[in-house]
């Protein structure tokens, strides 16, 4: 069986009888002030970070709408620079799962969590919170993930200002690769989850 919060285990996770929100709360109660005071912190340092993509959109945004005062180039280097303007946010995310071991360590990541299972009981089951060795984990993969993101959409959004074709002909080629397997994987997977749920009522 899967432990709950009030066992931490190495490689452990929480019960989903709960939302995120209050197996964090509870989980966080459980543990030494001092990383209670980190949890704290870090929340505060997450929240802050999100200022910077509300930033980006403004610019984003003003430039969009005064498109005959700036150069050409200024709109789209804006738009693609919000995506990229999340790599703090999520690299702080990452850092806080790892010293807290909890993860998602904050309620702003766990809300948009939601995976669907196209396995017997599970369909669109909530991802539980999960403690020790497996957040440690999620951790370094949100830091990881942040990072090449984050350095995919800036040096796009360089590429684009400086209309630096040699390096904009690439990315714009794996850009659309990738979006056109993300969705057929997306058309193909709701197929399946369509067959699957159908064939789950009539049993």
């Amino acid at each position: 069986m899967k432990s709950t919060v009030s066992l931490p285990e190495v490689g452990s996770q929480a019960e989903p009888k709960q939302d995120l929100r209050s197996q964090l709360a509870e989980y966080v109660a459980q543990q030494p002030a001092s990383k209670q005071s980190f949890h704290k912190w870090m929340q505060i340092l997450e929240t802050a970070s999100l200022a910077i993509p509300v930033a980006v959109f403004a610019v984003a945004l003003y430039l969009s709408f005064a498109w005959k005062t700036v150069p050409t180039q200024a709109i789209p280097a804006a738009w693609l620079s919000f995506p990229l303007s999340f790599a703090p946010f999520l690299i702080l995310v990452g850092l806080h799962a790892i010293g807290l071991r909890a993860f998602p360590p904050t309620h702003l990541l766990g809300k948009t969590m939601r995976i669907y299972l196209p396995v017997p009981g599970q369909v669109d089951k909530m991802v539980p919170l999960r403690v020790g060795g497996k957040a440690v984990a999620w951790g370094w993969g949100t830091v990881v993930a942040a990072l090449v993101i984050g350095a995919f959409w800036g040096v796009f959004a360089w590429a684009v200002w400086t209309v630096n074709v040699a390096l904009l002909t690439p990315l714009i080629t794996f850009l659309g690769y990738a979006l056109g397997i993300a969705i057929a994987g997306s058309i193909i997977f709701s197929i399946f989850r369509d067959i699957y749920r159908r064939i789950t009522r009539f049993r």
